[in-house]
């Protein structure tokens, strides 16, 4: 009696597979190489330490504004980690010749994007939380978590939307011959406008808006509020629509940075 043959596995199953592979080795590359930089350091170590040295409470008693301060700060150098992390994958791969490589392999190009996006991010988020949980050992306060479960949704949510924003920002960096300098004119107006470190009532009424589009605050508000044990408004859903915003003009802006290639038979854009 013959054995019956074992049905082959679906296509869309393997073709599933495949991409989660693509976005992992992608993003473990990409999260080797940003342990590698001198800027995690400076970035997501030396700034975060030494604004939370200044500004967190003495007191033990004030968990809940030292809640708030520490994750106003971390959420704040992630925006830094940003710019020059995820921001500048595109330039560095042009300048190490890989970015060629990407665009004409078998692979979607858009995915190993994005997957190195997310590998900085992770990365420097990790560096983050561990700075974070140091210098508040180290000061002896106790953070309140109210609802670690919720805490962790919002954690997702700030590494979606700031994955959504490097690849966003790595594609406009790009597309012009002044991206460090466009990264510095961006870095510190959204320190202070972003209302991720400066409360938004301490922001001009007429300068407010900036802030309403900066995924990172309102994902600095949703956690505050689940931390704290407060219920949370539209803020996740304001994360969410925001970083598809992201994302989509993203992909938009790096298909013109193929098709550019393409035209100008080039990946040196010189």
């Amino acid at each position: 009696m013959t054995a019956p043959l074992s049905r082959p596995p679906a296509r869309g199953f393997d073709r599933l597979r495949t991409h989660l592979a693509v976005f992992w080795e992608s993003a473990r590359i990409q999260a080797v190489l940003t342990g590698r930089s001198p800027a995690v350091v400076v970035l997501a170590g030396v700034q975060p330490a030494a604004l939370l040295l200044l500004t967190l409470p003495r007191d033990a008693g004030e968990r809940d504004t030292a809640t708030r301060v520490l994750i106003s700060v971390l959420v704040t150098c992630l925006w830094g980690g940003l710019v020059w992390m995820a921001g500048g994958i595109i330039r560095r791969d042009l300048v190490q010749g890989t970015m060629s490589r990407s665009v004409v392999g078998v692979r979607d190009p858009r995915l190993v994007l994005i997957g190195k996006c997310a590998g900085a991010v992770v990365f420097t988020c990790g560096v983050l939380v561990v700075v974070g949980t140091a210098v508040s050992l180290l000061l002896g306060l106790r953070p309140r978590l109210a609802d670690p479960v919720l805490l962790m949704v919002g954690l997702v949510a700030v590494t979606a939307s700031a994955v959504a924003m490097g690849l966003l920002l790595s594609c406009v960096f790009v597309l012009t011959r002044h991206g460090v300098h466009v990264g510095n004119a961006l870095l510190y107006p959204v320190y202070i406008l972003g209302g991720m470190l400066i409360p938004g009532e301490l922001i001009p009424a007429e300068l407010r808006w900036v802030s309403w589009l900066v995924p990172l605050r309102w994902a600095k508000e949703y956690m505050v509020d689940v931390s704290l044990g407060r219920t949370p408004g539209a803020s996740l859903w304001a994360v969410t629509a925001l970083a598809a915003v992201h994302l989509l003009a993203g992909l938009v802006l790096f298909r013109k940075v193929v098709d550019r290639a393409r035209h100008r038979g080039t990946l040196e854009f010189t």
